[in-house]
């Protein structure tokens, strides 16, 4: 499973500014942190996890997981790879009080995020090795110093059947600029392009590396994760159309394969991928699942990114009862896959 969880934090709040807020720096006061649901650091440090993170939202998280495993007899997903996971703790904390401890092994490395956002995994399945690309370099324009500022965190499964299993674990560059000037923004878009196919042509480059020849082939793999792009999009081609990976959301009508909402824009687009290695695509067919329920009852109607006519779609899923216009798992879909090895 495959779940952009959106910010999963473990930390204090003692400033008025969201995280990686590059302008705002004032420290709150008292009376303030009160009144906006802060606090200052007491001596247990589970409980700042559930009072700053906000309860009601972590339970639809965590109802988004369960979903699809409860409809095939399964209580939890084997796997569940995340983004925008804030430390270990935070990771190891979500496990305890939401997934009933359900997870035996859980993997994070903090890496390079101004925002403190990684990648993180919960699974039952024995791991064999990790293998961190954090500093792989990057020589592009400004103060980028590494190619992957939140990591491909590559983890070596070991299966109840002997066979292996590896997941490669993405967060490629955003598109998001709050540049209001709409020539500086053009040039933070591409800057943000350019970083994303250079992040793209690595991942791509670190898989051949890993399974050359026959074995790319025979082996069993993905790449997943919030590649922050559409199929279409010429930053993602190393990876959807020159490596030889099947995106399981290509089995899905077109207009079912979306996995994220933009509010502001009122759209929905797919960004999120399960890609599978061709063993894995042969023997394993069936289609994904993409569980929506979760998701802001404030969308009613939406224009799909992906269609070349901006196609307005009605959307009319049952969610679950404890969503709100306000509080929702996340503004992306968990993605299901059931594999056979």
């Amino acid at each position: 499973m495959h779940f952009n969880v959106e910010n999963l934090f473990a930390r204090y709040k003692v400033f008025g500014f969201l995280p990686g807020d590059k302008f705002k720096r004032k420290v709150l006061t008292e009376t303030e942190l009160e009144e906006q649901g802060g606090f200052l650091p007491g001596q247990l440090f589970k409980n700042s996890f559930k009072i700053f993170d906000k309860d009601d939202w972590r339970k639809l998280t965590a109802k988004a997981i369960k979903g699809q495993a409860n409809k095939g007899g399964k209580k939890f997903p084997d796997i569940i790879c995340m983004q925008e996971v804030d430390s270990m703790d935070a990771l190891r904390l979500f496990n305890e009080d939401y997934l009933e401890s359900e997870y035996d092994y859980a993997i994070l490395i903090d890496s390079h995020d101004p925002r403190r956002i990684d990648v993180g995994v919960l699974s039952k399945l024995d791991v064999g090795d990790i293998k961190t690309h954090m500093y792989e370099p990057y020589s592009g324009t400004g103060k980028q110093e590494y190619l992957f500022s939140r990591d491909c965190l590559e983890i070596n499964f070991v299966t109840s059947n002997g066979k292996p299993l590896t997941i490669f674990v993405n967060h490629l560059k955003s598109n998001y600029t709050d540049e209001k000037d709409p020539v500086k923004k053009k040039k933070e878009e591409e800057k943000n392009n350019k970083l994303r196919l250079k992040q793209a042509e690595k991942v791509r480059e670190l898989v051949k590396s890993r399974f050359p020849g026959n074995s790319f082939k025979e082996e069993n793999f993905i790449i997943l994760g919030d590649l922050n792009d559409n199929p279409d999009s010429p930053s993602l081609v190393p990876l959807l159309k020159k490596l030889g990976m099947e995106d399981v959301l290509s089995r899905l009508d077109f207009k079912e394969r979306w996995t994220h909402f933009w509010q502001k824009e009122n759209s929905v687009s797919q960004i999120d991928y399960i890609l599978l290695s061709p063993h894995l695509s042969k023997n394993s067919d069936k289609k994904p699942y993409v569980e929506r329920r979760s998701l802001s009852t404030k969308i009613k109607k939406f224009t799909h990114l992906g269609s070349k006519i901006g196609e307005k779609i009605p959307f009319d899923c049952n969610r679950f009862p404890e969503v709100t216009d306000s509080i929702g798992a996340s503004d992306h879909c968990p993605v299901f896959i059931n594999l056979k090895l």
